[in-house]
């Protein structure tokens, strides 16, 4: 699985990803670890630390649609290998079929020996 978490640049403003929780900030406050009053001074700061940012990232709509899309491009992915071990099972099944016809009929460099 790739490596999800966005590089710095890449976060969003710390004041996006807490206006985009759906908790309390009293309950987001618990989740990360920390103070009510620690996370408004990360606010009122405008920054946090790494481990809260991404944290809060996971937990916004940017970080659920990362997760969405791998979760999508790993069902796809394994409905074409499915796909394709379902077409090598069919192709085997016919070099089976072709061998046990093979397998009925005498070799013909067998000859008399098989007329008596």
């Amino acid at each position: 699985m790739p490596f999800l978490a966005p590089s710095p640049a890449r976060l969003p403003p710390l004041s996006f990803l807490l206006n985009d929780q759906t908790e309390s900030r009293r309950k987001v406050a618990r989740h990360l670890g920390v103070s009510l009053r620690t996370l408004q001074r990360y606010k009122a700061r405008g920054s946090a630390p790494r481990s809260v940012y991404l944290t809060l990232w996971f937990r916004s709509r940017w970080g659920q649609s990362a997760l969405h899309e791998q979760v999508f491009n790993e069902a796809v992915h394994a409905q074409s290998w499915v796909a394709d071990m379902e077409r090598e099972c069919e192709r085997l099944h016919g070099v089976i079929r072709l061998l046990e016809q093979a397998h009925e009929q005498p070799a013909a460099n067998l000859g008399g020996y098989w007329a008596l």
